[in-house]
C-alpha cells in the first residue's frame, strides 16, 4: 500500500499551459495515471511549457499510467473544455 496518495478530476479549460500548475501532488510521484474522461484532446506538462503527451480519446492514449515515472507538478492543456482525471503514488 502506498504511504502518498492523490486523486483529483477537473475540468481543463485553458488552451495554453497556465502560470501555476494544476496538478500538485505535495509529494514525488513513483507513479500516476491520467484519463482523458472528455471528447477533446487533452496535452499535459510536466514543467509548463513543454508538451510531454496527450490523451487523445479517439485512440488508446486516452488513459496513460506511468510506473517509475517521478514528478509532483503537471499543467494541462485543450482547445476546449474537457474532465481529466488525474492518481498519483508514492512509497
Amino acid at each position: 500500500m502506498s504511504q502518498w496518495n492523490y486523486f483529483r478530476s477537473f475540468s481543463v479549460d485553458d488552451t495554453s499551459f497556465p502560470t501555476n500548475p494544476q496538478v500538485d501532488f505535495g509529494f514525488h510521484s513513483y507513479g500516476f495515471s491520467l484519463i482523458n474522461r472528455g471528447s477533446t484532446v487533452i496535452e499535459y506538462s510536466f514543467d509548463g511549457t513543454t508538451v510531454h503527451g496527450d490523451l487523445n480519446p479517439s485512440d488508446s492514449s486516452t488513459s496513460m499510467q506511468f510506473n517509475n515515472r517521478i514528478t509532483s507538478k503537471m499543467w494541462f492543456r485543450a482547445a476546449s473544455s474537457s474532465i481529466v482525471r488525474v492518481e498519483g503514488w508514492s512509497a
